[in-house]
């Protein structure tokens, strides 16, 4: 089974909108963020507690969602992308892009990972980081659906954890994700952003302990434990006009830029 890499897919989306003569035709981009306690992830610092008490940092965030589709208060669905790769450290990754008709749009669906029938090896575009998250060939082949890495404090230091989701052994532990939301497209740019709580992975339903778990990768209990917790780790924090969050993440120069821009038009007003 061979993905539609998502480019290549907004790109045969937005011929058939320059083709299409409805005007309530719109962009949607679809963004995916990350928290930790309610605050936003900041990489490579000891500073978040789980359930199980490990003290924590991130150090790697990359995973794959597929089979992103919106669905209309009418029940039509409306596919955006097969398949999306996401580093956390990688702000160009954050977003993809697509054109959808005009309308009411109820609930937002995507796959964590890649569903079992598809996720085999060769099956995404050659490309760095897809190759990147291959799993290995002894192992059951396909691709990773997440790499999460990082250090936790141990009485005598730091150690390390590798959080690695994937087909373990052959088996599907990817799971599907349906976030409802209210956005009503008429023409112009609208945004979603996703958000996944990091500590979710490790709290509920089943507490998971660092200093219990060395490599995962061919441990079926602890993928269906972060399978089981991390259907709850998404929910949607914003559903609406693109340009409402169209600076949230811009890097402090461009936002700095921005605000003496401002500035200066602020001043000729004044003149």
């Amino acid at each position: 089974m061979k993905f539609i890499y998502h480019g290549l897919a907004a790109c045969s989306l937005l011929l058939n909108a320059c083709s299409n003569s409805d005007s309530d035709r719109g962009e949607i981009h679809v963004n995916f963020d990350h928290i930790i306690a309610g605050a936003e992830l900041v990489p490579s610092e000891i500073r978040y507690t789980n359930a199980a008490g490990n003290e924590y940092a991130i150090t790697r965030l990359e995973y794959i969602v597929s089979d992103i589709i919106l669905e209309t208060a009418a029940g039509k669905r409306v596919d955006l992308t097969e398949v999306h790769y996401r580093n956390a450290l990688s702000n160009a990754t954050r977003s993809l892009s697509a054109h959808i008709p005009g309308g009411e749009y109820s609930v937002l669906h995507f796959t964590f990972g890649i569903d079992g029938g598809k996720n085999e090896t060769g099956a995404l575009p050659s490309l760095e980081h897809f190759n990147n998250m291959a799993w290995p060939s002894p192992m059951g082949g396909g691709y990773h659906y997440m790499r999460m890495e990082g250090l936790f404090r141990i009485p005598d230091g730091e150690g390390s954890f590798l959080t690695h989701t994937g087909p373990s052994a052959g088996a599907d532990f990817s799971f599907d994700v349906s976030l409802p939301l209210h956005l009503s497209v008429n023409g112009g740019s609208w945004g979603i952003t996703v958000v996944m709580d990091i500590n979710q992975w490790y709290d509920a339903p089943t507490v998971y302990d660092f200093n219990d778990r060395g490599s995962i990768m061919g441990n079926a209990d602890a993928q269906f434990t972060l399978q089981e917790n991390g259907t709850a780790a998404f929910s949607i924090s914003h559903a609406g006009r693109h340009d409402h969050d169209a600076h949230e993440h811009e890097g402090e120069e461009n936002h700095e830029e921005t605000a003496g821009e401002e500035q200066n038009h602020e001043e000729h007003a004044d003149d």
